[in-house]
């Protein structure tokens, strides 16, 4: 994982140039932002492989002890959505791998070239066949097939509450797999009548354009 880290870190103009032409995003503020931390997400990553461990439980009776064993899940089940699809992949990708699980990942579609080009460095760093697998398509199939798939033990989706709702009753149908959701809408914004109404108007834009505008900070 670290040399993964390596070779991200080494083409980071290339997945800048790759997230700027399939989503519009900054090629800059890729450069600069989105492709570093993608690469310090598997760094950090790397770094807790080795230390995920159990507990050893004092048990009512004084002559047994019970302990936890912490296990890959096994198979993970990725959708990613098309707004940060580096930083997604390396949030939703780098734990799963160094807890020892394989895993599909579905990009969005309209954002999936920089996911086929990280797949050739994991090959690259010496990742092993299979544990990270790329499936690039459209929600209605190929995100449906890894929500409904009996072979895939939990799938992790960022997108749409209508969408996250159809996940959760295709993994309750097929093998009840293990969900974890994050959803919402476009950039909901409340702003009261004691607000500051030029920095209310400056964060709206900010919310609506992030990957197409530079942020002030």
């Amino acid at each position: 994982m670290n040399k993964f880290a390596d070779l991200i870190e080494q083409n980071v103009e290339e997945l800048a140039k790759l997230d700027a032409v399939d989503g519009g995003k900054l090629f800059q503020w890729g450069k600069l932002a989105d492709i570093p931390a993608t690469a310090n997400n598997f760094r950090y990553n790397a770094g807790a492989a080795d230390k995920i461990h159990g507990e050893t439980l004092k048990m009512t009776r004084q002559s047994l002890f019970g302990y936890t064993l912490k296990e890959p899940v096994g198979v993970v089940g990725h959708i990613i959505p098309w707004n940060f699809p580096s930083i997604m992949f390396a949030t939703k990708v780098a734990p799963s791998m160094a807890a020892g699980c394989t895993m599909v990942v579905k990009p969005a579609e309209q954002t999936s070239l920089s996911a086929l080009f990280y797949a050739h460095l994991a090959k690259e760093a010496g990742i092993p066949d299979g544990v990270l697998n790329i499936v690039p398509g459209f929600g209605s199939t190929a995100g449906a097939a890894i929500a409904s798939h009996m072979d895939i033990d939990k799938v992790s989706f960022t997108g749409s509450t209508d969408v996250g709702r159809k996940i959760m009753q295709a993994a309750a149908a097929s093998n009840l797999k293990k969900v974890s959701l994050e959803l919402g809408g476009k950039s909901p914004l409340l702003i009261f009548n004691d607000a500051d109404i030029d920095k209310a108007a400056e964060l709206a834009l900010l919310g609506c354009f992030y990957n197409k505008i530079k942020p002030a900070y």
